[in-house]
């Protein structure tokens, strides 16, 4: 089958400055939400030559801390989720202090230069435990100091039709002269339909031994950790990592899972790249260079936004805006 959970919409007129832009799923369910994006940036050269195979040149390998913003485009929303690994509860967690979580506030710096109409920021769960929340709570103050009206909420991929259990919070604001609140858009409605991994990847073809790993060392535990394509995928990681704890052993339909048994004669394996795509949801006319490492590859799928659940965000604000923006 030709694999697409994101149906192309008419345009719908907003353009669109993409940061942290990454490889590009989430450009993918907002474009097919109908959304002109004008130009993207990145400091990851892998993830730009990845965007920039799949979309074109507007796409820019700079570090966001360094880029002059009033070079930036004006433009009608700001997307994008600053690098989560501070904020993870799989990461080291120093928060706003590490480098990387420093990147939140000059997301929300270029919000206030730029003043667009709106914004949607993307970023781990971790954001909201006790550890950041203080860290979170300042965000949304300092989001309505610049003139945002804000709503968030922890979107489960899972809950928009992506066969997959990825909670992410999402904060969109809207600038407040437009006299609106943005409303997330209820799970389950219109074109929803509960997926499994089956759904997703149950007709890829066999793929060649490099993906198999040895019964030896840690292959042996991974024994342990087996999930059938009647499952729904825990969250695909940037290092395609063991099974998170509370999947038990599922003997069944193994034959298209990552780093599980495939069958009783054979030997455990991961998922291949393209199968987490579609568990990440992208289209299969969404392609990775092959020059691009295969390790890069894992990362440029596991850091991204699920194109299925920006699409369906996309088309919520992209609506809500064209009704309030008269």
């Amino acid at each position: 089958m030709n694999f697409n959970m994101t149906p192309k919409q008419p345009t719908n007129g907003f353009t669109v400055l993409e940061l942290f832009c990454g490889g590009g799923l989430g450009a993918t369910g907002f474009k097919s939400a109908g959304y002109e994006i004008v130009k993207a940036l990145d400091i990851d050269k892998n993830a730009v030559k990845a965007y920039r195979h799949n979309f074109g040149d507007y796409v820019e390998q700079a570090d966001i801390n360094e880029i002059d913003i009033d070079s930036l485009p004006d433009t009608d929303v700001i997307f994008g989720g600053p690098p989560c690994q501070d904020f993870s509860v799989a990461g080291k967690g120093v928060g706003a202090d590490g480098e990387r979580g420093k990147l939140v506030w000059r997301y929300l710096e270029i919000i206030e230069r730029k003043q667009p109409k709106a914004f949607v920021f993307e970023n781990v769960k971790g954001l909201i435990t006790k550890r950041h929340r203080p860290t979170f709570d300042a965000l949304i103050e300092k989001f309505n100091e610049i003139g945002y009206e804000i709503s968030w909420e922890v979107v489960n991929a899972w809950d928009y039709g992506v066969a997959q259990k990825r909670e992410r919070v999402f904060i969109v604001g809207v600038r407040n002269d437009l006299g609106f609140k943005f409303d997330f858009p209820n799970p389950l409605e219109g074109d929803y339909q509960t997926r499994v991994l089956r759904d997703v990847i149950g007709d890829l073809p066999e793929v060649g031994e490099y993906f198999y790993v040895n019964r030896g060392g840690w292959g042996k535990c991974l024994v342990k950790s087996v999930f059938g394509l009647e499952d729904v995928s825990p969250t695909i990681k940037s290092q395609n990592a063991n099974l998170p704890p509370g999947y038990p052993g599922h003997p069944k339909d193994a034959d298209q899972i990552c780093n599980r048994p495939i069958s009783p004669t054979k030997a455990p394996r991961r998922f291949t790249v393209r199968e987490c795509l579609r568990i990440q949801s992208a289209p299969d006319t969404y392609v990775l260079p092959d020059d691009i490492s295969l390790t890069a590859q894992y990362r440029i799928v596991g850091n991204g936004i699920a194109s299925r659940v920006a699409w369906y965000i996309g088309r919520a604000l992209a609506d809500q805006l064209s009704s309030n923006c008269k």
